[in-house]
């Protein structure tokens, strides 16, 4: 196999894949069959797919294992909802068979779909098919199959087929899902899986690089030959439980730059002064015990790379005896310190006096988007807000920079979304020496409800208990406008009516807000609750909320009412019944 990539293909096939994605994004888009204002499907792959570019940008290092080790790291930390975070899988599970190989044979490919299929479906806690998964799970089993007794196949060749069996699994996805055969559509994240399989074979052919002879090796790759495609070790799910410090993450990977982080919003007494940031770049450089020497100097510590390249973040009083270690392994790259202290002042547009705190035991970290909402987590005891939910999913990097914001060691994540639980559950594999535990809290309400539970004084096992019990029992509503025509078992839909939703599924269709909340009101409620709290959006109308009061005081005479402005976007109103 070639060592070394020339920089100037690696740009071109980069470039060619993203673009030819791009140009398929709205398509995708529209393949979604819920017409929510969500992370689309296409939108949140291009994202990672641009994020894997970015990384790539950064390097000097153009041998095969740099390269692809920085690829994976920016799907990793870049993925952006639960497509994203798939993609990123898919990709990591191949790369990290590649690079363990001098060459590339057809042992080698079958393993690296192997690894990507295992991965991919282990990100998941309750697997479906009729989804992305099918589509690398067929691409697998097809590889295995059509290759078994095969000792030499040219590239172009192969990818010709597993282009056109990816066709084919895309179209049985329309078949395999209920929801998908009564909107007639096939699966959006398939279909991405495919035009990237697309993208690939427009680069490779562009650089030339399409004509090469795949081989059968005499050496034994994994265990593939002798157990088969199905022979994955039995799969674990990601439960919402803390993850043991170190272990799972299998990462040692180049880090991302500061620059793509979102604000993360935090009032607490500063232990450590000096948030730094730098990039190390040396040779044989000793990850795990550069790790445990930056740890030493401060908290919130961020060493993840290679024995070429680190990113290092800490946040330490001593910034110079932290640069000092790291130039016993390397050169110093991009250095940033910035003053902590002087950053919440700024942000405050005053000076101000923050009591002493007590050493934090535990840090809860909620993704919220909207002013008011934000009041209420942080009221009702929330430490950390990412910004982030419907529309704008936050990455992987988000979620991880807000943990090592903190200096507690254990930390609760409410995603509040269910398309930010898989990016949730991936920020804890990667984050060290602190124990994370993901409540998989799919709406505002659910959350709101699960933070009401936590008990500061309760052990973590009873307190895990009582958030997923009070989250699942949450009664709640959501109610935005269809951002394109659907039909599912509801009925048609029309791009611009207002649906009610309820536990993730559509309830009710209107041309208006009012009608359509308190239909979805009549709808979930059994007539035996005592009080609806709404959380109003952004571009909320006064009128229509009392309007919505008064028609539910006429059908549930009984119900308190409480009314919160939310300041969300998108959505005019979200509300629980209890």
């Amino acid at each position: 196999m070639v060592n070394k990539i020339n920089d100037r293909d690696l740009k071109k096939v980069v470039d060619i894949i993203i673009e030819n994605f791009k140009e398929n994004e709205a398509k995708i888009n529209d393949m979604n069959v819920f017409p929510v204002p969500d992370g689309d499907t296409g939108t949140n792959m291009l994202l990672t797919l641009n994020s894997i570019r970015e990384e790539l940008s950064k390097i000097n290092d153009f041998s095969v294992k740099s390269v692809l080790e920085k690829a994976s790291f920016g799907a990793l930390m870049g993925a952006r909802g639960n497509s994203g975070v798939i993609l990123s899988q898919i990709l990591k599970g191949f790369f990290d068979i590649i690079i363990k190989y001098d060459s590339v044979s057809i042992e080698v490919i079958r393993e690296a779909l192997k690894s990507s299929r295992n991965l991919a479906y282990d990100s998941v806690q309750d697997p479906t098919e009729g989804t992305m998964l099918t589509a690398i799970k067929d691409i697998c089993e097809f590889v295995y199959d059509s290759t078994s007794d095969t000792d030499k196949i040219e590239l172009t060749e192969l990818l010709d087929k597993i282009i056109l069996e990816a066709e084919k699994s895309v179209e049985r996805t329309t078949f395999l899902l209920p929801v998908l055969k009564k909107a007639g559509v096939v699966d959006a994240g398939a279909q991405g899986i495919l035009d990237i399989l697309v993208g690939t074979k427009k680069a490779l052919t562009e650089i030339g690089s399409i004509n090469k002879r795949l081989e059968r090796s005499r050496i034994k790759v994994g265990e593939s030959e002798s157990s088969g495609p199905n022979s994955s070790s039995s799969k674990s799910g990601n439960k919402s439980k803390g993850n043991n410090p170190g272990s799972g993450s299998g990462i040692n990977l180049p880090g991302a730059e500061s620059d793509s982080l979102k604000e993360v919003k935090r009032s607490y007494e500063i232990k450590y002064t000096y948030c730094t940031e730098f990039i190390l770049k040396g040779s044989n450089i000793d990850i795990e015990r550069l790790r445990e020497r930056i740890e030493s100097f401060g908290d919130s510590a961020l060493v993840v790379g290679n024995e070429n390249v680190v990113k290092i973040h800490v946040h330490t009083n001593h910034p110079h005896k932290v640069l000092r270690r790291a130039l016993h392994e390397g050169t110093l790259h991009d250095i940033q310190i910035n003053n902590m202290e002087d950053q919440r002042n700024e942000a405050a547009g005053k000076e101000e006096t923050v009591p002493e705190k007590p050493e934090e035991r535990r840090t809860l970290i909620a993704v919220v988007n909207g002013e008011g909402l934000e009041g209420v987590f942080k009221s009702i005891g929330v430490d950390i807000i990412v910004s982030g939910g419907q529309s704008m999913n936050p990455s992987t990097y988000d979620i991880v920079k807000a943990i090592n914001s903190t200096e507690a060691s254990e930390v609760i994540i409410f995603p509040n979304n269910k398309n930010i639980i898989l990016t949730a559950n991936q920020a804890k594999k990667i984050v060290r020496k602190k124990s994370i535990y993901v409540i998989s809290t799919r709406s505002i309400p659910a959350g709101i409800s699960a933070v009401l539970r936590y008990n500061p004084d309760a052990g973590m096992e009873e307190n895990i208990s009582n958030m997923e019990e009070a989250a699942n029992k949450t009664k709640d509503g959501e109610v935005t406008r269809a951002v394109r025509d659907a039909n599912l078992m509801v009925g048609e839909i029309k791009r611009g009516e207002y649906i009610g939703l309820s536990n993730g599924k559509v309830r009710v269709i209107s041309d208006n807000v009012v009608d359509a909340t308190v239909d979805l009101i009549r709808d979930i409620s059994d007539s035996t609750e005592e009080v609806i709290t709404f959380y109003t959006g952004k571009d909320n109308k006064s009128e229509d909320t009392e309007s919505i009061k008064k028609k539910i005081k006429k059908y549930f005479p009984r119900l308190d009412i409480e009314v919160h402005k939310g300041e969300q976007p998108l959505y005019p109103y979200i509300f629980s019944i209890e």
